[in-house]
């Protein structure tokens, strides 16, 4: 993997992280760095800081994809996220919260070196679609308000398990992975995610709890049947 990423305390603490995953890493601090060792060495994969000297990690995206079809994953940090769908339009295989939670940069170059996209195909569930591919979720059709990218994270996990209680813990590990966080934080972003889904907060149908375990995501029986808001019958 080639890590491109200007703050070398991020590059070499992922390096020995990712190095528990069996991960090789070659680290560069620019974008012009990060197109030369591409062209030299051929990576499998690169992981590309959005914000970089020279050239930022969009432009590396854009050159290298009218290259090769290199998978490329896009580090971006909370000023970033409006970044996140132009760069999947211009053909990121996937963007990843910076800093940067190895055991989820594992797994998403995991499925990029073997060519695996099955994470990134469109889901619906009710009145929800979701596509990974564009960073959009529309509700009965509508499009909502960019999500941002943890609670977009959120919402793909349930979507890609319908039905099925996740509990705490996974969503702990597989959205926010190593990075410490307060009690309170799945608790505060499913809240939010309810408001932007339309999903009454005191009453949920689409995001139910289940009482100290975790959440699932269940579309309501008359879903299909229902109209969007302001609707004429």
């Amino acid at each position: 993997m080639l890590l491109a990423d200007a703050d070398e305390r991020i590059r070499q603490g992922l390096t020995a992280h990712l190095a528990r995953y069996r991960v090789s890493v070659v680290h560069c601090a620019d974008g012009a760095s990060a197109l030369l060792e591409t062209g030299l060495r051929q990576p499998d994969v690169l992981l590309v800081s959005a914000r970089l000297p020279l050239l930022d990690g969009t432009d590396v995206l854009r050159v290298i994809r009218r290259r090769a079809a290199t998978p490329v994953v896009l580090g971006v940090g909370p000023e970033d996220t409006g970044l996140v769908a132009s760069a999947l339009a211009d053909g990121a295989s996937a963007c990843v919260a910076r800093p940067y939670r190895p055991r989820e940069v594992a797994r998403l170059l995991s499925l990029a070196d073997v060519g695996d996209r099955g994470w990134a195909h469109p889901l619906s569930c009710g009145p929800i679609t979701l596509d990974p591919s564009t960073y959009e979720v529309h509700v009965h059709g509508r499009p909502t308000a960019q999500l941002p990218l943890r609670e977009f994270q959120l919402l793909h996990l349930l979507m890609r398990n319908p039905r099925k209680v996740i509990t705490r813990a996974r969503i702990r590990n597989e959205v926010w992975g190593d990075e410490a966080q307060r009690s309170n934080t799945i608790t505060v972003h499913v809240r939010r995610l309810r408001e932007r889904l339309g999903d009454d907060p005191h009453h949920p149908e689409l995001i139910q709890t289940v009482r100290g375990v975790g959440y699932r995501l269940v579309p309501p029986p008359d879903a299909t049947r229902r109209r969007p808001p302001g609707a004429q019958g």
